[in-house]
Parts: C-alpha cells; structure tokens; sequence
C-alpha cells in the first residue's frame, strides 16, 4: 500500500513539475473570439464535406468530396498567408497534409485497384488526382520563398512535408 501511495506521490509531483516547465499562456476572450471566427466557417465546410464524402457512393464521388475538404483548407492556408499569419499557416498545412497523403491518396490508390484501367471511373480518379496535385502546388506557391512566413521553422517543416504529399500524388 505504501508503495501505490509513493508511486502516486512522485507521479503528481512529476506532473507539476513538467507543467511548471512550460505553461501555455491562456487565451484572451479577444483571441478565443478571433479563432472561433476564423474557423468556424473552416469547421462548417469540413463537417459538411465529411458528411457528403460518407454518403457517396462510389469511389470517384468519394475523391471528389475528399478533395473538395482538402480545397477547403487550401483556401484558408491562401488566407492565412496573405495575412503573414505563420502559426495558422503551418497548423493548416499540416491539417491539409494529413487529409491528402491519409484521406485522398488512399482513396485514389483503392478506387484505381477497383476498376478497370480504362474505364470512366478510372480517368475520373486520375483527374482528381492531377487536380489534388495542382492544389499542392497552389498552397505552395501562396507562401512566399522570400516572405517572413518562409523564414519560420513550422512553416518551412510544412513545406517539405508538402513536397512528400505531391510525390504521392505524382506516382
């Protein structure tokens, strides 16, 4: 019994000590507005896009309306660039990252083992894919090289994470 209570003694003491080490600084009720407004309208489109990928059908719908989730961040990655806002930017990049090489690539990859190489479906599917790709490229290119969103350590980590998701897409 005693040793339970020292284990559990030295785990809490442990724990405080490692919040101690870096506290996060609480968010003002000015951040938290700001946040929930820029991803709310994010959040609806990713919920409802989620939605209507579940319910398709088959496997070129579903890569649509996984790409279409995917254009989603794009366009708040575009936005958050403009604003030279690189936490949101690297967040976001990532999150589009994520969705791509674990979401899309696999429903490409999947559908094309499912059909016949010449049949509708399959050109549907390589047309996502091309279109995925060139959503790749439009989210790189929304980053300046010589912007000071080029020059943080997140944001540059993202990119060649970016880098990883179009070799995905190009083979």
């Amino acid at each position: 019994m005693a040793r339970w209570l020292y284990l559990l003694t030295a785990f809490a003491a442990l724990a405080a000590w490692a919040g101690a080490q870096n506290p996060a600084p609480p968010l003002s009720a000015e951040d938290k507005l700001r946040l929930l407004k820029a991803n709310g309208l994010l959040i609806d489109q990713l919920v409802s896009k989620g939605v209507a990928m579940s319910a398709a059908d088959t496997p070129e719908k579903r890569a649509e309306e996984c790409r279409s989730s995917s254009q989603a961040l794009a366009h708040a990655i575009e936005k958050a660039a403009a604003a030279e806002d690189a936490e949101r930017v690297a967040e976001l990049t990532v999150l589009f990252r994520d969705l791509v090489r674990d979401g899309l690539v696999p429903i490409l990859n999947e559908g094309l083992k499912m059909v016949p190489p010449e049949s509708p479906t399959a050109k549907k599917l390589r047309e996502v894919r091309g279109w995925a790709g060139e959503d790749v490229t439009k989210v790189k290119a929304a980053i300046p090289a010589s912007s000071k969103l080029a020059d943080n350590a997140r944001v540059k980590e993202s990119l060649k994470q970016l880098d990883e998701v179009a070799d995905l897409l190009n083979r």
